[in-house]
């Protein structure tokens, strides 16, 4: 007998990353957590610099349509050469609407920049870990290592308990979504398609809700969560 997994399997590509040998795998997991790094390191730029002020829903909105075009072109050019260069092509307006919408929150009190640290602590766990790299280490590993150090960081600096806890909330939900993320890519991504990997981190926020139908498919099929009659 075969009981199926609660959840559905991975969305699999042929030739992707997950089927090649250890060591290629290893090296796509670092250049694209690097790249996806760099990446907000440049949405650290444009949030210093002096970005027109909107108000958060507005920033928000652009910020869904940009991704939402992201998302459009993966649909619709998937498997062609040309995908991942558009969506190069999207993805600085993509970053400037994050600086924009990380703006607006900072305006409102709302700390969810210092998520950038969990983003750099795993940046370093991938550096450090070397040939025992393991998501599941990198998440809880970082998560602990970036949730003391806000702890410390708003313990010397004055903020109020609802900026420590929102300030720890982004942390923990950058970190949930980022790193099984880029667990998934792996099966969905072909080696040298890195930067492809980067964008999809930004427009898979959308892939929440097909996958939330993609588990409720399953559970029916598989009859899971079923009360026996």
């Amino acid at each position: 007998m075969i009981v199926p997994n609660y959840v559905p399997d991975p969305i699999e590509i042929p030739g992707n990353v997950h089927l090649e040998p250890y060591f290629v795998r290893l090296q796509f997991i670092q250049r694209v957590n690097l790249l996806h790094v760099a990446s907000l390191g440049l949405v650290g730029i444009l949030y210093s610099a002096n970005l027109p002020e909107l108000p958060l829903l507005v920033s928000l909105g652009l910020l869904a349509g940009c991704l939402l075009a992201l998302s459009v072109v993966r649909v619709s050019m998937r498997g062609g050469r040309s995908e991942v260069a558009v969506s190069l092509m999207v993805l600085p307006a993509a970053l400037a609407c994050v600086a924009l919408t990380l703006q607006a929150a900072t305006r409102l009190g709302w700390p969810i920049w210092i998520g950038g640290w969990g983003a750099a602590a795993t940046l370093l766990y991938a550096a450090l870990a070397g040939r025992d790299f393991s998501f599941v280490g990198q998440y809880f590993l970082t998560l602990i290592a970036s949730s003391a150090a806000i702890g410390f960081y708003a313990a010397n600096n004055g903020w109020n308990h609802g900026e420590g806890a929102i300030g720890l909330a982004a942390n923990f939900l950058f970190l949930s979504y980022s790193v099984y993320d880029r667990s998934m890519l792996m099966y969905r991504r072909r080696v040298g398609e890195e930067w492809a990997a980067v964008v999809d981190l930004y427009r898979d926020v959308f892939n929440v809700f097909g996958y939330l139908v993609r588990c409720v498919q399953h559970w029916r099929r598989h009859r899971i969560w079923v009360v026996p009659r």
